[in-house]
């Protein structure tokens, strides 16, 4: 079975994921659903080794690492520090980062602002992640576009066409 790191969009917490975690834990596999230090006491930095700690005190391979909006740089993130504990990435109606970018730049050159979705400029939102692009190339990734995502109103975005 599966091992899945569920990692929880901007102001969100891990109780997003109350509803998906008994169906994959039902279905015999091992579910972890943190919820990340507040974003206005942090940085994407100190996300991204909370994530990175949970995997290692935990001793975890072959992980599905999900991660929901902002939690989409969380995993990315992630995934260069530990690439060799990841199975593959999914990217839940989220933005898919490259290196240097932060959500909040991400959404502005898409003309989304981070208003627009209530987001004030907490560092993790504003932080760029910079990251081996060919690191993350290498592993396998999904795509999931909620069709009644919040993301779908407005001018063209990253939530909602995805180059790999």
């Amino acid at each position: 079975m599966s091992i899945y790191v569920l990692i929880h969009g901007g102001h969100n917490d891990g109780g997003v994921w109350d509803k998906v975690a008994p169906f994959l834990k039902k279905a015999g596999h091992t579910v972890f659903a943190p919820t990340l230090a507040d974003p206005g006491k942090t940085t994407l930095a100190g996300h991204i080794s909370e994530v990175c700690a949970l995997i290692e005190s935990n001793r975890l391979y072959d992980i599905t690492l999900t991660g929901h909006s902002y939690g989409s740089v969380v995993i990315t993130g992630t995934a260069d520090r530990v690439p060799e504990r990841i199975a593959r990435l999914v990217f839940l109606d989220s933005a898919v980062p490259k290196s240097g970018e932060s959500l909040f730049s991400i959404m502005e050159g898409c003309g989304d602002g981070p208003k627009k979705f209530g987001l004030v400029a907490d560092r993790p939102f504003v932080d760029p992640l910079f990251f081996g692009e060919e690191i993350i190339r290498k592993i396998p990734k999904i795509y999931v576009q909620c069709t009644k995502s919040e993301f779908l109103a407005g001018p063209p975005s990253p939530f909602r066409s995805v180059k790999a």
